[in-house]
C-alpha cells in the first residue's frame, strides 16, 4: 500500500511540473480571457395589438402589457398581453378594470397593484382622471377595489419601495395642472394613503423608481407642453430625512418614461426612449448609478420610441410597443442582450 501511494505522489508531482513547465513556457502563452458579450439589440415577437403609452409590469418573469392608446385618434384598450420572453411568445392576460392610460402599475409579490391614470378615450377631448386602486391577486383574474388616491391624477412617477407605494407629481384633479403631491401606501396592512414631502419642481409623464432604500423621480414635463415643457430633472427622496434632494440630470431631458423606466436587479437604474423637446421619440438606452450619481448609457434602440413599455427580464431588456412617430402606435419588440 506504502508503495502504491509513492508512485500516487510521484505521478502527482511530475504531473504538476510539466503544468508549470507549460505554463512558463514562452513558446506557448496562456489564452487570453473570454471577452464579455457585448449588448445588442434584436427583434422579438411583435405584440398582439399595437399601442403607445401602455402601462407595464413584470410577474413571474414575464412582461406585461396594459392598456394604451391603439391609434393616431387616442382611443384606448384595456387589453393586457403576456410576454414569455423564454418562449418568445404573448398570450392574453385579465383586461384592466378601470383607466386604460397614464397609470401607476407596480408588482407586490405576486399581484399587481395599478393607481390613478384616465379611463376613456381622449377622441372628443380629455377625460378627467380617476383616484380609483386596483389589486390583482396572484393568479387570479378578477380585480379587487384597494384604498383610493387622496386625489385623482394620471402619469405619476410611481414605485415601490419595500412594501411602501409611492407616488409622485403628475397630472392632477384637472387633468392639465402639475401636482407636487407624494403619496404613499403602506401595503403590509394600512388602510389609506398618507402623504409625504411634496415633489420641489412639480411634473408629469416622467419615471419613477426605487433604489438604494430611496425613490427617485426622474425627468418629465409641464402640464402638456411636449414641445418645449419636458426637463432633465432627477429628485430623489430619502426616508430617513423626509426630505428631496436633487441629483445628476438625465443626460437629456425627456418625458413619456413612466412605462420605460425601472431598478436593474444590480441597482441601478435603466429610462429607455421617451419624448424630447420638440415632441421628438429618443431612442436613447440611459442606466443611472446612484452610488456613483453618474449616467451611462447603453447601445440606442434600434428605432426610436416614445410611450414604450421597457423592463429587465433576468439578463435581457424587453422593449415593446409605443410609438416612432408621437402618435402611431406600433407592435415592434426589441430584446437586448446580454446585461
Amino acid at each position: 500500500m506504502r508503495f502504491i501511494r509513492d508512485a500516487v505522489r510521484r505521478a502527482g508531482l511530475s504531473a504538476l511540473l510539466v503544468a508549470c513547465a507549460c505554463a512558463s513556457d514562452p513558446e506557448q502563452p496562456p489564452l487570453p480571457p473570454t471577452p464579455p458579450q457585448a449588448f445588442a439589440w434584436s427583434a422579438g415577437a411583435p405584440c398582439p395589438l399595437p399601442r403607445f403609452e401602455a402601462t407595464g409590469a413584470v410577474l413571474d418573469g414575464e412582461l406585461w402589457v396594459m392598456g394604451g392608446f391603439t391609434g393616431a385618434d387616442l382611443a384606448v384598450t384595456r387589453r393586457v398581453d403576456i410576454y414569455d420572453p423564454e418562449h418568445d411568445r404573448w398570450r392574453l392576460g385579465p383586461e384592466l378594470p378601470g383607466a386604460e392610460t397614464h397609470l401607476a402599475a407596480v408588482t407586490l409579490g405576486r399581484d399587481i397593484v395599478v393607481a390613478g391614470g384616465f379611463s376613456g378615450a381622449f377622441t372628443t377631448g380629455r377625460p378627467l382622471p380617476t383616484a380609483a386602486v386596483f389589486r390583482l391577486p396572484a393568479g387570479g383574474t378578477a380585480w379587487q377595489a384597494g384604498p383610493t388616491l387622496p386625489n385623482a391624477g394620471a402619469a405619476f412617477a410611481s414605485d415601490l419601495l419595500g412594501k411602501e407605494l409611492h407616488l409622485a407629481g403628475g397630472l392632477f384633479v384637472d387633468g392639465n395642472t402639475d401636482s407636487p403631491y407624494h403619496y404613499v401606501w403602506d401595503t403590509a396592512g394600512a388602510a389609506a394613503w398618507s402623504m409625504a414631502a411634496e415633489l420641489p419642481n412639480p411634473r408629469n409623464h416622467g419615471g419613477g423608481a426605487a433604489a438604494g432604500g430611496r425613490f427617485y423621480a426622474i425627468g418629465g414635463r409641464h402640464e402638456w407642453n411636449e414641445q418645449a415643457g419636458n426637463v432633465a430633472d432627477v429628485e430623489v427622496f430619502e426616508p430617513e430625512t423626509s426630505a428631496w434632494a436633487s441629483r445628476a440630470p438625465l443626460p437629456v431631458g425627456r418625458s413619456e418614461i413612466g412605462a420605460s423606466t425601472s431598478t436593474l436587479s444590480d441597482g441601478r437604474i435603466l429610462v429607455v426612449g421617451g419624448s424630447m423637446n420638440g415632441i421628438m421619440p429618443s431612442d436613447a438606452v440611459d442606466v443611472y448609478d446612484p452610488r456613483t450619481d453618474a449616467w451611462a448609457t447603453l447601445p440606442s434602440l434600434p428605432e426610436k420610441r416614445k410611450g414604450a413599455v421597457a423592463r429587465q427580464l433576468g439578463r435581457r431588456i424587453v422593449v415593446s410597443t409605443g410609438s416612432p412617430t408621437s402618435t402611431d402606435p406600433i407592435d415592434t419588440t426589441f430584446v437586448g442582450c446580454c446585461l
